[in-house]
């Protein structure tokens, strides 16, 4: 049995953080039986430490980065941990190995592969969406439990720090024009990915055309983030899930059976 680390949250069925959700995806998709352990974010580093799964990244100076998601594969028989890891892509790969009757992720041909892991890599930056972590960053806040809430917001604002020079997101204050300009960034970007896309639209609806990749999970991760943090509800998601003639609003719910928390 897999045991899935997600980050803890007071919306319904706790699930929103876009990482975690490539994960989560990733299991659902494969049809891999697991259960969720939720933390809180003081507790991430503690956790993973435990079960000795390595730190997302080793700060400049020199103290290591824990983030999730992260997985435990527990042979049921015997009790042994198989595997203990960290970060989407890695678990990704590590899925497909483990589990090789499960519908694959990431393509076994080299080229295509490359391919692949260069968009999930450079999803970020290739579409420019910093516009969309300053406002999602400070709409999730207010969805953390109150244990989570200063952590998550001096470590956002620091990231955050030589654009708004605070060290609380619920510092930035963002007038109307501000927040006008940023959601036409975000809609600029996911023009972008939407030219992406139009270039293998011919041979089907995902990243690479006819064939559901761990790509789709990366960018259905950051929708579903998108509609659970501003809420499905908001003006701003039912406008945002319109843009480019309604690929968004289509993409997702070809995935709708993906998206249940175990």
């Amino acid at each position: 049995m897999i045991t899935l680390f997600d980050i803890a949250s007071s919306l319904p069925g706790q699930a929103w953080s876009p990482n975690t959700w490539k994960t989560r995806l990733s299991l659902n998709y494969k049809g891999i039986p697991y259960k969720t352990e939720w933390l809180e974010y003081p507790d991430i580093a503690t956790v993973l430490q435990k079960h000795t799964i390595s730190p997302s990244i080793i700060k400049s100076d020199g103290t290591p980065f824990y983030s999730l998601p992260a997985i435990l594969d527990i042979n049921e028989a015997s009790g042994k941990v198989k595997v203990a890891l960290g970060e989407s892509l890695k678990i990704a790969e590590y899925l497909d190995e483990a589990y090789p009757d499960t519908p694959r992720l990431l393509s076994q041909k080299p080229e295509a592969l490359e391919e692949e892991r260069a968009f999930t890599q450079g999803f970020f930056s290739s579409f420019g969406l910093m516009a969309f972590k300053i406002v999602l960053n400070i709409a999730t806040t207010p969805h953390l439990h109150e244990v989570s809430q200063e952590h998550y917001s001096r470590a956002r604002a620091r990231d955050l720090y030589e654009l708004y020079g605070t060290e609380l997101l619920e510092n930035i204050s963002l007038s109307e024009e501000q927040k006008v300009a940023l959601w036409g960034e975000i809609e600029e970007s996911f023009g972008k990915l939407d030219k992406k896309l139009t270039e293998t639209d011919e041979n089907g609806p995902w990243v690479f055309g006819d064939q559901l990749t761990f790509a789709d999970f990366v960018v259905a991760g950051h929708l579903i983030y998108m509609r659970n943090i501003l809420g499905e509800g908001s003006d701003d998601w039912k406008k945002g899930k319109k843009w480019n003639g309604g690929r968004w609003e289509r993409f997702l719910q070809a995935l709708q059976d993906y998206q249940g928390i175990s």
